[in-house]
């Protein structure tokens, strides 16, 4: 099979208008009123499992498709025009992403052989193979073009999603650059600023003490404007050291730009405080596992969260992803996951992956190693 139909496009319309016409053709050559009463058993059936295909088209592929298949069959048996291979030229579309050519023609021309078959009395004179020639042709171009419009909706949507991951990025990386320049303004001003204030209120604290009369009230509303100061100095520092939800806040967004899957974000409070390459790592982390569940699951809901442990009076940062998929053997590594793991080595973490009670756990830990510059 080919990878996942993963655009959002709404197919109803011209499913229901392809569906009707060849429901009424069907309809009125009925080959007798018993015939046009299971027609529309027949004909129902077929409708449903179209919207159902539509609404989940990566589910139970072989099996719709088997059911559609003996379906058109069977509503081959109820009339007698050439109209209901117009099914088959929906099978190709429908199925196109997920079956090769060869399949599809089997398919195909397995059905024109029934049809043929169960019909060739009917004929009063000889085969009109040409009917059968036009009918095999439109499917194979309907499969042609219908597979080169999946392909590019798909492509189409990867690079939408592609882009939503860049705006996350970009946004975390621009707050965290923000944010670095704010921590540096802000220890330059407790460190220098600061101290010099501290030094300058404790040596007019002892003149104010040791000053003759006349300068003393002068010398008090000095202190006294040193001590404001300083407070300001301190309130200043402590206010741009607080802003510590960056990597919460891309997250989100990356989130809420992904409206097909569900996520749900489980964080550490002390996470709020990591350091721009390590925050990076766990956005690229999530990133990566949001993308890999679109791609090859059928996933509605995926969990991320992020925490910083002490093991063996090491700290480490530890983030997981898992989906609501069911698991049973662990899925091959593409580049994605090849370029995860260096990344992790980079910063002499790893990354692993393990089922547990039949949920793919995908893991990063990273031991962390806090500079005086962070």
């Amino acid at each position: 099979m080919v990878p996942n139909i993963r655009h959002t496009t709404d197919w109803r319309f011209s499913t229901l208008a392809s569906w009707l016409g060849v429901t009424s053709a069907c309809a009125y050559y009925a080959n007798s009123e018993l015939a046009l009463l299971l027609q529309g058993g027949v004909s129902g059936a077929i409708l449903a499992l179209l919207f159902y295909v539509l609404k989940q088209p990566n589910k139970h592929v072989y099996i719709i498709a088997l059911t559609y298949f003996l379906l058109t069959l069977g509503l081959m048996q109820l009339t007698s025009t050439s109209l209901v291979f117009l099914h088959l030229v929906m099978f190709t579309a429908t199925f196109s992403p997920h079956f090769s050519l060869p399949k599809i023609l089997c398919a195909v021309v397995s059905a024109m052989v029934v049809y043929g078959a169960t019909h060739y009395t009917r004929w009063e004179t000889s085969v009109p193979w040409v009917t059968f020639v036009v009918w095999f042709f439109f499917c194979v171009m309907n499969w042609f073009v219908s597979r080169r419009i999946v392909e590019s909706l798909n492509m189409h949507y990867q690079s939408r999603q592609n882009y939503k991951e860049l705006k996350a990025t970009q946004q975390m990386m621009g707050a965290m650059s923000a944010a670095q320049e704010r921590q540096n303004i802000s220890r330059e001003l407790h460190d220098s600023l600061g101290h010099k204030l501290t030094a300058l209120s404790i040596n007019l604290d002892f003149a104010k003490r040791t000053a003759n009369p006349e300068t003393v009230e002068t010398l008090t509303r000095c202190h006294q404007l040193s001590q404001e100061v300083l407070e300001e100095v301190r309130e200043i520092v402590s206010t741009q050291r607080n802003n510590k939800t960056i990597l919460k806040n891309a997250l989100e967004a990356l989130c809420a730009l992904t409206p097909n899957l569900q996520c749900d974000l489980q964080l550490d409070t002390q996470t709020e405080q990591l350091p721009q390459d390590y925050g990076l790592c766990v956005l690229r982390f999530c990133q990566e596992m949001i993308s890999n569940t679109l791609k090859h699951t059928q996933a509605n809901h995926i969990t991320l969260s992020a925490k910083v442990t002490h093991i063996d009076q090491q700290t480490q940062l530890i983030a997981q992803a898992y989906n609501n998929q069911p698991e049973t053997e662990l899925p091959k590594q593409g580049n994605g996951l090849a370029g995860l793991k260096e990344r992790m080595a980079q910063y002499n973490g790893d990354f692993t992956q393990y089922i547990e009670q039949g949920v793919l756990i995908n893991t990063i830990a990273l031991p962390l190693i806090f500079n005086r510059d962070e």
